[in-house]
């Protein structure tokens, strides 16, 4: 059987599992079928079971296998409802996901709501791995920002996947920011063994909102995960998203911002690090729909030892997007010969009244850069580090949150 329909079966058999156990739990009347959960849930394994899995004859998947996901991941769920996972305290409120479960408790916060209503996101499903999550959600949250609130501390959602043999968690979340508000959400994805993390983010920013997004992905190199992040952005919106990813068996990044109104603004940053045998792939799309829209994107990428790490960016002008300022960067490091990184920026214009930039950089460490710090007494492997530091700490030190600059300074230093 070939690999495709071999994870297709494992998918449909892992969406079986969940049904099964859920029936048992709703005849101990189980809240887990409510709040739209089931017709999601059902939705998706139709859509499961109609959809065909990529392979690298599909050029969103040329440089990403999907050979790792052989093992049983698509069709055994993770069972823990507990964890000692840590993560640090970025201040705020927080509220931990624990293999796709919610807390029996969600968080107050003046002008917000939490609730478990599970949003239909099929209209945004970039690809199977999206009906996936929805063939197999044990519960769903939704955020919502009211008109003109003003959230001064960030929400810190940890969301840890974790199992000791190989399986997956799914985790859904949607955030809306009414018109006239700020706010600032931070996703952590912790979690370590061989599990499985799929995800799917949808942000909607009202128009005149001001959100800042932080993404992080820090599990342990065993794991995997594959997540889907959507942003919709209404006039003169802003926002603020930054995604800091170290690289494991597998990790799959795909990012589609909508620019659905005039005057929205987007900036990007991101840093991806790739050791030994690890993968990263970035799928990065910006589909500016409206006249007078922004863009900014900055990426930078260091792979090392048999590290492999990907960045497809693309930013797509439609034809009545007059006005539009679109600018993408991505810059990278190798350090080792046999390191991996295949960056492709894209360009689609349909309108000549534009401003468009794209540019991609891979290069190797500078030898004499590395000779100074040596012949001061600083050790190979510490002016290694020192370099690889500095070659991303621009983008660290922009990020607005402190706690989170200081926490990714040390943390992306370690893995250097």
């Amino acid at each position: 059987m070939m690999l495709p329909d071999t994870l297709k079966e494992q998918a449909l058999a892992g969406a079986a599992l969940l049904d099964k156990e859920l029936q048992e739990q709703a005849k101990q009347q189980s809240p887990h079928a409510s709040n739209g959960l089931s017709a999601v849930r059902d939705a998706g394994r139709v859509a499961l079971a109609e959809q065909v899995f990529p392979d690298k004859k599909v050029e969103q998947w040329k440089y990403t296998s999907l050979l790792a996901l052989q093992n049983g991941h698509l069709k055994a769920l993770a069972d823990k409802t507990s964890s000692t996972v840590s993560a640090p305290d970025f201040g705020g409120v927080t509220l931990t996901i624990i293999n796709g479960r919610l807390p029996a408790l969600l968080p107050e916060i003046d002008g917000v709501t939490f609730s478990q209503e599970a949003v239909d996101q099929s209209a945004q499903a970039e690809s199977v791995f999206s009906h996936y999550n929805a063939a197999t959600l044990r519960a769903a949250l939704t955020i919502k920002v009211a008109k003109g609130t003003h959230v001064a501390e960030p929400l810190h959602l940890i969301i840890i996947s974790e199992s000791d043999s190989p399986a997956s968690a799914a985790v859904r979340l949607h955030i809306e920011a009414a018109d006239n508000s700020t706010f600032t959400v931070i996703e952590h994805y912790v979690g370590s063994g061989p599990t499985l993390c799929s995800s799917t983010t949808s942000l909607y920013a009202g128009a005149n909102s001001n959100v800042q997004h932080y993404r992080l992905q820090s599990e342990t190199p065993e794991s995997l995960h594959i997540g889907e992040l959507s942003i919709h952005q209404q006039r003169d919106s802003r926002v603020a998203s930054y995604q800091l990813m170290q690289a494991n068996t597998l990790r799959r990044n795909n990012v589609r911002v909508w620019m659905n109104e005039s005057g929205a603004d987007l900036v990007m940053r991101g840093v991806f690090i790739a050791r030994n045998k690890t993968h990263v792939d970035n799928q990065i799309c910006i589909e500016h729909a409206a006249p007078h829209c922004t863009s900014d994107q900055i990426f930078k990428g260091i792979a090392g030892e048999s590290g492999k790490a990907v960045f497809n960016g693309r930013i797509h002008i439609h034809p009545g997007a007059k006005g539009s300022d679109a600018k993408l960067s991505n810059k990278n490091l190798l350090l080792s010969n046999g390191a991996e990184i295949d960056s492709k920026p894209e360009l689609e214009i349909y309108n000549d009244d534009v401003k468009c930039a794209h540019g991609t950089t891979v290069g190797q460490m500078d030898s004499q850069q590395q000779f100074y710090l040596q012949s001061r007494g600083i050790s190979a492997e510490a002016a290694k580090r020192m370099l690889g530091v500095g070659f991303i700490n621009e983008l660290l030190m922009a990020l607005p949150n402190e706690r989170v600059a200081e926490w990714a300074r040390d943390w992306l230093s370690a893995s250097l």
